[in-house]
């Protein structure tokens, strides 16, 4: 398969042949049962698409994890390949699933050079060279790549964007679990979720943060270039709950977020972005959110120091 048909926008009725990448993230078979359509109920399933082939490779944080997932996702009617170059004329999209986002670069390139539309998954990256490098060859060879966490698609999410009675959003509160990984620094593992809900109330053009840390959680309070500012609580202890509380020109609003629907809402939006070639998040934003989590863990190492975040 060429690029150019790679690159081509994919008719919305045909059955789109995915692959996965990587091996050691609870999403390489979330998403499978719920693409496939194995394993999960009804109101689960996601059209479209079919988990056709994979490679497992190998883990830097969690290598015990390849030997419980590869079973299930087989189970599912995956076909597993010895090398990720094997994939590519076997699939029509790739889903580079690798729980460190330090990873990501390395994993998606060979893809991104082939033109093969690509989702990454969060987080995106864990510096920001990485990600303008993944970012800048998708722009150069012509290629889809999207990277999101689910909760940006959460019903619960959707239904507060519907509203228009409150008004402009003023400025927010996020808040979720925030538990620290060596291969996914700072907020750039479960704080990843908190900080894209962030940036999905408050959109982008955020200039500067600054950190809080304590062993049991962290606060970043952030300021806008319009003069918003908004916070962000992350928690490592107590409760594991995800929300926001929202305010508004014409009232507060706290909205609490359930996980249940994330993982299809999310399968759609990337299955929809492959057939149509567009993105549900920019890369800007994408990029904007790795330069985010990069300044607030500079602050909280230089103990709450205001810290801007650099284009």
């Amino acid at each position: 398969m060429g690029l150019i048909s790679r690159c081509a926008v994919i008719p919305v009725d045909m059955m789109l042949r995915l692959g996965i990448v990587d091996f050691d993230s609870s999403h390489s078979i979330e998403f499978t049962r719920r693409i496939n359509q194995v394993g999960v109920t009804r109101d689960q399933w996601v059209e479209g698409a079919r988990v056709v082939a994979a490679w497992s490779g190998d883990s830097r944080m969690a290598p015990e994890r390849i030997a419980v997932f590869r079973p299930l996702v087989e189970a599912c009617g995956v076909q597993f390949v010895e090398s990720p170059e094997e994939l590519l004329d076997q699939i029509d999209a790739v889903l580079i699933l690798s729980l460190s986002g330090e990873r990501h670069w390395e994993r998606a390139r060979p893809f991104l050079q082939a033109g093969m539309p690509t989702y990454v998954d969060k987080p995106f990256a864990c510096s920001v060279a990485d990600a303008e490098q993944m970012v800048a060859l998708a722009e150069e060879s012509g290629t889809f790549l999207f990277s999101s966490s689910g909760l940006r698609f959460t019903d619960e999410v959707l239904h507060f964007q519907q509203q228009k009675q409150y008004g402009d959003l003023l400025g927010c509160l996020s808040y979720g679990p925030a538990k620290r990984a060596e291969g996914n620094p700072g907020l750039f593992h479960y704080g990843i979720h908190a900080t894209e809900l962030l940036f999905t109330l408050m959109g982008t053009g955020c200039v500067e943060v600054s950190t809080q840390y304590q062993t049991d959680c962290e606060v970043v309070t952030a300021r806008w270039q319009d003069g918003r500012l908004a916070t962000l609580r992350g928690n490592r202890t107590g409760s594991t709950a995800y929300g926001f509380v929202a305010f508004c020109e014409a009232g507060v609003l706290p909205v609490s977020v359930s996980t249940r629907s994330a993982y299809r809402n999310l399968c759609q939006q990337i299955i929809h972005g492959f057939q149509t070639k567009t993105t549900p998040v920019p890369p800007t934003t994408t990029l904007e959110i790795v330069r985010f989590i990069n300044a607030s863990l500079k602050s909280e190492q230089q103990e709450g120091k205001l810290i801007p975040l650099v284009a």
